[in-house]
């Protein structure tokens, strides 16, 4: 197998600089902010990128080819991610305003996002001319010798490399037992299984899905995605509040999970400053989580409850004491008696300000706000592990509102309700059946398509990645006991030269799913750990005083 080798130095004055190797594995939009926090901090670095894909930067999230339908959940305003070293490049709100006739108001299509960091990856290779390459193929194998990490493909290996970044997004995970067991059955019974994404992928299968009835498992912003490719995607229409049929959709769609809950809207532009804390609001709550972090876990949950309180009074005019009582031991739970429809009904009115917004509604769209300095706090504390998760549990289940879809897309949800043509349902995967029907999600109703909208957790024990596994195998991966994910510390290191960014560090790091955290701390902490070890050495051999 050719071996393919790196620079050794750089010519630099008064001496010779070694020019560190970077190796990165996985270029999604968190393999460009590695790249390009690593030349901010040391211009004179070689990176090797190795992603199969052939729009590096953009990931399979925000792929080029993914189908229109499928949108952020952010509006283009809000995207802010730093240039580190683009100085000239300009922000996606301003690149979709030269280049789409789209508002940065509105929330654009997500291959829109995927062609911004696409060309921020395409003008990084032109700033540093030879320095950054791109192998469009997948890593099967690493090692490390006395030279450094190496890297085998099908076509090679490459190498050695003085750092090496994992920023592999979501790594190829092991399917669950309930749907092992429905891919084990499904070709016997004649019906279809399929994931929510690629989009385009599935908007071409849905071509063959009229007049069936298909069930969506999850009830979260991908099942939204879902649920616009299947109805959108296939012709139909939504306007003034109606869903126009093309005669191509499905006989009916069952989005079903636990409580049947759809996530809540984002508030339309106009509201959002009813939702921005003051700048003393915003230091006491993240005074009181810095706080709460050295804390037990239940102290800690009480003390940050306690900093939302004041705020979301403020705000909704409410006690939010009994909710986030509630919200505390079982999220969500506030509403678990209301049906589903009457909660989505309630989110779009408040979203759109025809109705005052629920104090329940206020802290969602509080936390929402805080994320960035929640992101930053939650790094730099070396608490306790068990208390970290404990937050972590409080995030993620308020995620159903920090996350929130565009009202749109809420809308739209409620107008295939109002035309019959979804209907939310509750179900517990492992008591659903699969026969020779389809799958019972009730009595009455057979589905003959079963879709995956549920993203996988962030944890070792269920990755099936044969490179994640390796890793693990030869204890350069350890595993957080207390939340599942990687073990590293605040700039993504989990052992000598190999970093871990992204989802797989949650524990450590918290919202890891947003495109913000992507060029965010943890990574922005990296390139500089890297410029810090790397020291300058004269000709001679000798370090710089």
């Amino acid at each position: 197998m050719a071996h393919m080798m790196l620079p050794v130095s750089l010519a630099g004055a008064g001496g010779v600089m070694p020019a560190l190797r970077v190796g990165i594995i996985g270029c999604g939009p968190r393999g460009l902010a590695a790249a390009e926090h690593a030349f901010a901090s040391l211009p004179g670095c070689r990176i090797d990128i190795f992603d199969p894909s052939p729009w590096p930067a953009a990931g399979p999230n925000f792929a080029l080819d993914e189908a229109a339908c499928c949108r952020l959940n952010l509006r283009a305003s809000d995207v802010d991610i730093p240039t580190p070293v683009l100085s000239d490049h300009p922000s996606f709100s301003d690149w979709v305003c030269q280049t789409t006739a789209q508002a940065v108001d509105q929330y654009p299509p997500r291959h829109l996002l995927g062609e911004y960091l696409h060309s921020r990856f395409c003008a990084l290779d032109v700033l540093f001319p030879g320095a950054l390459t791109h192998h469009q193929q997948a890593v099967t194998k690493a090692w490390r010798d006395a030279s450094g990490w190496w890297l085998a493909t099908h076509i090679g290996e490459y190498g050695p490399y003085d750092e090496l970044v994992l920023a592999m997004g979501q790594p190829l995970t092991q399917p669950d037992p309930t749907w092992q067991r429905w891919r084990a059955q499904a070709a016997g019974y004649g019906v279809s299984l399929a994931s929510a994404y690629p989009g385009h992928v599935l908007q071409r299968k849905a071509a063959d899905w009229a007049e069936k009835t298909v069930a969506i498992r999850g009830l979260g912003l991908a099942a939204l995605d879902v649920l616009a490719v299947l109805t959108l995607g296939q012709g139909g229409r939504f306007s003034r509040g109606r869903y126009i049929r093309s005669g191509r959709e499905p006989a009916v769609i069952l989005p079903f999970s636990l409580d049947g809950m759809p996530p809540l809207p984002k508030p339309v532009q106009a509201l959002e400053s009813r939702f921005t804390l003051t700048g003393d609001e915003t230091a006491l709550l993240g005074a009181a989580l810095a706080a709460a972090l050295d804390l037990g876990p239940e102290d800690a949950l009480a003390g940050v409850t306690h900093a939302l309180a004041e705020p979301a009074k403020r705000m909704s005019g409410e006690d939010p004491t009994g909710w986030l009582r509630v919200e505390r031991d079982k999220a969500g739970a506030q509403d678990s008696e209301r049906p589903p429809l009457a909660v989505l009904r309630d989110g779009i009115d408040m979203a759109a300000g025809r109705k005052p917004a629920s104090v329940g509604y206020c802290i969602g769209q509080i936390w929402r706000k805080f994320q960035p300095e929640l992101r930053r706090i939650f790094l730099a504390s070396d608490g306790p592990a068990e208390t970290r998760a404990a937050i972590l549990g409080f995030d993620r289940g308020l995620k159903r509102m920090t996350y929130g879809p565009p009202l749109s897309s809420a809308e739209l949800m409620l107008a295939l309700a109002d035309d019959g043509l979804v209907r939310l349902a509750v179900a517990d995967d492992p008591k659903i059946k699969l026969t020779a029907q389809g799958w019972v999600l009730n009595k009455h109703t057979h589905a003959q398509v079963m879709i995956d909208a549920v993203l996988p957790p962030p944890r070792l024990d269920v990755i099936d990645d044969p490179l994640i596994r390796a890793f693990m195998s030869e204890g350069f991966l350890r595993e957080d006991e207390a939340t599942g994910g990687v073990d590293v510390d605040d700039a993504g290191r989990a052992a000598e030269g190999l970093a871990v960014l992204g989802r797989l560090t949650e524990g450590r790091s918290i919202a890891a799913d947003s495109i913000h955290d992507c060029f965010g701390v943890m990574t922005r902490n990296w390139a500089r750990g890297i410029a810090r070890a790397t020291k300058p050495v004269h000709a001679s051999g000798g370090p710089d005083a």
